[in-house]
């Protein structure tokens, strides 16, 4: 099978598990985990995540077995500390900003969890690792058409944020973008989900903790502080570079990923 047709198959069955496994969920199932969580939402989330998103990573783990799941998955545990350390660093001035502009203080455990760490852990393994990753780092798209499919639909997800169409669309491009960041990020630390990961997950607590308003698309002094947290991850990433870290994204691979070419999968990424 082709890389092309294994492309493909990944997004026909993101399509199919995003947009119809949600409609297999059930009422009954949404009712007995919110009465065992108490309405926090602490089981029902997980659970949900991986019964809509499972046929997905099913999938991807049959199309390419030669490859480690955790590679699949950015789940290799190198980079772990240094990535949780970089994004923490990152992330704390928006953090600071955050807590000077803000009067509110929601320190509520399970909105924290379910707001910010499942958030981050779910849609960038899903998303960025899986969806995106696959698409480029093994199916030979490039880093363009691969972060487009992702982050287009990962920026859909967002629109109910807004509260008219403005709002949406400003929700919609704005986490488009996010998406597309994020799938950099994946790629320039390493092909590890960690970095970013790390980052989504701040960012939201941050952004949940200090009850910041205006929905994804932010508002003006808001976004200048997020602004900082996403120049400090640029910062980062080209430092690791200056260092020798090897360039991931160039513009050699902005179209197609020539490296998996006669290949079922990127030399780059090879499991040893």
């Amino acid at each position: 099978m082709n890389n092309n047709i294994k492309a493909l198959i990944m997004i026909a069955t993101f399509i199919f598990c995003h947009y119809v496994m949600r409609y297999f969920w059930g009422d009954g199932w949404s009712e007995a985990l919110l009465a065992m969580d108490q309405q926090s939402y602490l089981l029902f989330t997980p659970a949900k995540y991986l019964f809509i998103y499972g046929p997905l990573v099913l999938v991807a783990a049959l199309l390419f077995k030669q490859i480690e799941l955790a590679e699949i998955l950015g789940l290799k545990v190198e980079g772990f500390k240094n990535y949780f350390l970089a994004a923490v660093l990152c992330c704390l001035p928006m953090t600071v900003g955050y807590a000077y502009l803000s009067s509110e203080l929601n320190l509520a455990l399970s909105g924290i969890i379910v707001g910010s760490v499942y958030a981050g852990v779910f849609e960038e393994i899903l998303f960025r690792a899986v969806l995106f990753g696959v698409l480029f780092r093994y199916c030979g798209l490039g880093f363009i058409p691969a972060a487009l499919v992702s982050s287009v639909i990962f920026g859909m997800g967002h629109i109910y944020q807004g509260h008219d169409a403005l709002s949406a669309f400003a929700s919609f491009a704005v986490t488009s973008v996010a998406g597309t960041w994020f799938a950099w990020l994946f790629c320039e630390s390493g092909y590890r989900i960690w970095f970013p990961l790390w980052m989504h997950i701040f960012m939201n607590a941050a952004y949940g903790i200090f009850g910041m308003s205006g929905g994804a698309a932010g508002d003006l002094e808001g976004n200048i502080f997020k602004a900082s947290s996403i120049i400090l991850s640029l910062v980062y990433i080209h430092l690791l570079v200056r260092r020798g870290k090897k360039r991931e994204i160039t513009r050699a691979s902005l179209w197609k990923n020539k490296s998996v070419e006669g290949s079922q999968y990127s030399l780059t990424t090879r499991c040893t």
